[in-house]
């Protein structure tokens, strides 16, 4: 299954190994740009091997067709975090 814009992932490796991140945009078929709206912002998101994450939610189309701002992405992970 690949991963695309508005998924929920989790990073498998690297210092941020376990956190939630959103993905925000897709560089090519290995890498995207991810952010958690709290510590990587959309203005400053992280380039990631989509190796290093797991899919953990995939978006909905409703939710791919939603503009990205830090407070929805950051609100986003602490739903699902809450569920966890």
């Amino acid at each position: 299954m690949a991963i695309g814009v508005g998924d929920v992932v989790q990073s498998k490796s690297g210092h941020d190994a376990k956190k939630y991140f959103v993905v925000i945009a897709t560089l090519n078929e290995s890498y995207v740009l991810i952010a958690d709206g709290k510590t990587r912002g959309v203005d400053s998101p992280k380039q990631k091997n989509v190796r290093h994450l797991r899919l953990v939610e995939s978006a909905t189309d409703n939710q791919r067709s939603q503009t990205v701002d830090d407070k929805s992405i950051a609100l986003r992970i602490k739903k699902l975090s809450d569920i966890e």
